[in-house]
């Protein structure tokens, strides 16, 4: 079986270690830190054109210089104290014991972070290539859209996307690439349209849906790979399309988003396979294009209310 999953790195470290501030791979250059600390968890995800990791924190102290090589975004979710400020040019931001802080920088920041306590709280680290955001958005050229600097960030729709994509990296991409890639999608189209300097027309959502070929194009391809982790990027290139524009169209055609659709044809070939009780449930997992038998678990209760172990009991 051949895959294309998310890379994942984990690790646990130990007190005395300095703490990540901007850690997945391809982050933002560290100009010099000062930063100690207890990580409980760090986890990463890397795809094309970006990468996210996941932290939990025990505490930290310290200060620390960042240079931002491509879009950045950090969500942080605190569960204990928090006293710390940063300096990006001539403006300071201070921020403390709130419940959550969000911020976005564009590519070329120089932010110094000085943290005199935070403690017992989660954080997620986004890195997007402008390349990719300009690609799924469906913009010609990187003069047509620069990200604004924005502290505080607090809307809705990113703090959810955040957080599913925290637990993707929490849980080693359990749903996959398509789910991944949509949320990334649909973050990127935010930034864009709230969060820069973008004045043109984006019309991705009023194109209507996929013309019926293209559309039964997607879906073959799809079928025939259940067994692989299918790229968004990949499908909605094998339609000619963005992403965005891919994804906003499925949904149209299909009432729901490419990833949820997979995910039901998945679960309807594994209900066959279950017919056959030679087969065991991890086999099944990986047929049907399930990292694990965990992951294929929750993906079929949440798709027939049953665990795949009663549904198979359910045929006797």
């Amino acid at each position: 079986m051949q895959s294309n999953m998310p890379r994942i790195r984990s690790a646990e470290v130990a007190v005395g270690t300095p703490a990540p501030m901007f850690s997945a791979p391809g982050h933002p250059e560290t100009i010099w830190s000062d930063v100690n600390g207890t990580v409980n968890q760090s986890r990463h995800i890397k795809w094309a054109g970006g990468s996210a990791a996941a932290h939990r924190i025990g505490s930290v102290a310290g200060a620390a210089k960042i240079v931002t090589r491509a879009v950045a975004l950090q969500f942080s979710w605190n569960g204990g104290f928090v006293e710390a400020d940063a300096e990006s040019g001539k403006h300071i931001f201070s921020y403390r014991n709130r419940p959550r802080y969000g911020l976005v920088l564009p590519p070329g920041s120089e932010v110094e972070f000085r943290i005199r306590e935070k403690s017992n709280y989660r954080f997620l680290s986004i890195e997007l290539e402008p390349e990719y955001i300009l690609q799924t958005c469906e913009l010609q050229h990187l003069s047509a859209m620069n990200i604004l600097e924005t502290w505080g960030y607090d809307h809705p729709l990113s703090w959810q996307l955040a957080h599913l994509l925290y637990e993707e990296c929490e849980r080693e991409g359990r749903q996959g690439l398509l789910y991944l890639e949509t949320a990334v999608t649909l973050l990127s189209l935010h930034l864009v349209r709230h969060l820069s300097t973008f004045t043109g027309t984006n019309n991705l959502c009023r194109r209507g849906g996929l013309p019926p070929n293209v559309c039964k194009r997607a879906c073959d391809y799809m079928i025939a790979r259940l067994h692989h982790d299918l790229s968004l990027t990949d499908v909605a290139s094998l339609c000619g399309l963005s992403a965005g524009h891919f994804s906003s169209a499925f949904r149209q055609s299909m009432g729901m988003p490419p990833h949820a659709w997979l995910r039901s044809q998945r679960i309807e070939r594994a209900k066959a396979l279950l017919r056959d009780n030679a087969l065991s449930f991890p086999a099944i997992a990986l047929a049907v294009g399930f990292a694990n038998q965990s992951s294929f678990g929750v993906a079929f209760k949440k798709e027939t209310g049953l665990s795949p172990s009663a549904w198979r009991h359910s045929l006797r």
